[in-house]
């Protein structure tokens, strides 16, 4: 009995150790990607990483990271000069520079304040997953826009009116009202070579902004982004 509590010791120990090890790995490692992002994207504020425990020694003895969270507080978009909130999950990261990731998901989102400040429409509010904005004769109709993309571009999307409690959809509307709404809010997106774009959705976040894309160089993501 003795012996076998020994053993039950000495196992507990050996997976403290282990664990102890493995969180300062990770915790390193974790601590080399920051660096390495704020290195290679120099527009970057507010850089943190992550890395599953479980990959530590992996991550340990391989040429690359299985995989890696990075969230970036602020970063200026290309062109606009728009500041933006990134939050990234990476696979493959290469320990090599320049640094090439496998699989990169990238979620840009612009906030809130930013959308409604730049908004050229009459009363800008977010409600839920649309723009809300005032139409008609002293406002008191409410249009419902949904954010597009195509071609290069975003833009919103009348979706509905509501004058008096009744809603009108869209295609019940002349279609020189939707181009009107297009050209309004159209804005050119510069998509970084490898990476497409997702999806774009609006919530009281912000604008976010999904793009996906394999085999993409650091720095070259930092250029055109």
């Amino acid at each position: 009995m003795k012996r076998k509590s020994i053993a039950l010791i000495a196992a507990g120990i050996s997976t403290l150790i282990f664990s102890a090890g493995a969180l300062t790995v990770n915790t390193l490692i974790s601590s080399k990607i920051s660096s390495r992002i704020q290195s290679e994207l120099p527009k970057a504020s507010g850089v943190s990483a992550s890395i599953p425990l479980k990959d530590a020694p992996q991550n340990l003895l391989s040429g690359s990271i299985k995989s890696a969270k990075i969230d970036i507080q602020s970063y200026s978009l290309k062109g606009s000069n728009t500041d933006s909130s990134l939050a990234i999950k990476a696979q493959n990261i290469g320990k090599m520079q320049p640094t090439i990731i496998g699989s990169l998901d990238v979620t840009a989102t612009v906030s809130a304040a930013t959308i409604l400040e730049n908004a050229e429409f009459e009363n800008a509010q977010i409600a839920g997953n649309t723009l809300q904005i005032s139409v008609g004769v002293g406002g008191l109709g409410k249009a419902s826009l949904v954010p597009r993309y195509s071609n290069n571009q975003i833009y919103f999307q009348l979706e509905s009116v509501s004058i008096l409690g009744s809603k009108i959809p869209a295609s019940s509307l002349p279609a020189d009202l939707q181009s009107q709404i297009k050209s309004k809010s159209v804005r050119t997106l510069d998509v970084p070579k490898g990476l497409k774009v997702k999806s774009v959705s609006l919530s009281s976040k912000g604008l976010a902004i999904n793009l996906r894309g394999t085999n993409i160089q650091l720095t070259k993501l930092g250029s055109a982004l």
